[in-house]
């Protein structure tokens, strides 16, 4: 068994308790996942919508998300309707997944700060037609993640904050922020630096590259 195998199978038993109606499938020799239904709550805490879904451990769990799949056909295979072609869900972009597993992630709060708010917007859509706070797919929704990181949406500005980011170590908090503001770092791009460092190089240099490109 490899470490995400063993953390997930951990994990499940917290995470059936707060989602009673999930139940956990595992044999040694595949990831295990969980399987059932999550009921959506309105805001008087009254059940108004279902979902039959599977959650697959995914190989290099928690660093990654798990893979998530609605399982009765509800939900069309595509990008539009932020499902894959296979069918998992298409949660967020990845320098926000990234930043949200280098944070740490359980099974626990991954269903209900990622899995249930995607699924209330799925029905959303399904009533009124549009996604709310949508994002835009591959290298625009990338963009769109570091525009409200960066608070910037200049893209030659964003390129050089990154590289910043990649080459050098954290700026002493009393010194100028890196992005030229004349603030000091503290009071600036702190925070934005310490989430964005936090995804580790690999996948900081893999995010760079796309922008390259």
């Amino acid at each position: 068994m490899n470490n995400a195998y063993i953390r997930f199978t951990e994990e499940a038993a917290e995470a059936i308790s707060n989602f009673p109606d999930l139940h956990l499938h595992s044999r040694e020799d595949a990831l295990p996942f969980l399987e059932g239904t999550i009921n959506l709550l309105d805001e008087n805490r009254a059940a108004y919508d279902i979902y039959a879904i599977r959650i697959e451990c995914s190989p290099d769990y928690p660093n990654n998300f798990p893979f998530v799949y609605e399982t009765q056909g509800r939900l069309p295979h595509n990008i539009d309707w932020h499902l894959y072609n296979d069918g998992h869900f298409c949660i967020c972009t990845p320098i926000e997944e990234y930043i949200h597993c280098a944070q740490g992630i359980t099974l626990t709060s991954f269903i209900q700060n990622q899995v249930v708010p995607y699924l209330h917007n799925q029905s959303f859509r399904e009533r009124e037609g549009y996604f709310l706070h949508e994002r835009s797919h591959g290298l625009q929704g990338i963009l769109e993640s570091l525009y409200d990181l960066l608070q910037t949406r200049d893209t030659n500005k964003i390129y050089s904050l990154l590289m910043y980011i990649y080459k050098n170590d954290t700026p002493p908090r009393t010194s100028k922020c890196f992005c030229g503001s004349g603030k000091k770092y503290r009071h600036c791009h702190r925070k934005a630096y310490q989430l964005i460092k936090s995804m580790g190089q690999d996948r900081l240099g893999s995010i760079i590259l796309s922008l390259r490109r």
